[in-house]
């Protein structure tokens, strides 16, 4: 079981790239504000994963209060970033 935990951690890492590549080259700033979201949304998915590898869930209401905040923060930006730009 130890080497799904692996490959799980492995394929968040990969991601976590990917998202950090597109944060830094993104055009658009909502373009950017979503990278910043799923960023959030893998180190929870990590934190979980590890979690599970401790087993331990003693971290699962801050994980939820800080799942929500990026979401309302995700939200609060694009509203932000539609009454600023104009439409195409």
């Amino acid at each position: 079981m130890t080497w799904v935990f692996a490959v799980t951690f492995g394929l968040l890492s990969v991601a976590g790239l990917l998202v950090l590549v597109r944060l830094l080259r993104g055009r658009t700033t909502l373009d950017r504000i979503v990278a910043v979201d799923v960023f959030v949304t893998l180190i929870v998915a990590a934190t979980c994963v590890g979690m599970g590898w401790q087993k331990d869930g003693s971290n699962i209401a801050l994980l939820a209060g800080f799942s929500l905040l990026a979401f309302i923060g995700s939200i609060g930006a694009a509203r932000l970033v539609e009454k600023k730009e104009p439409y195409r």
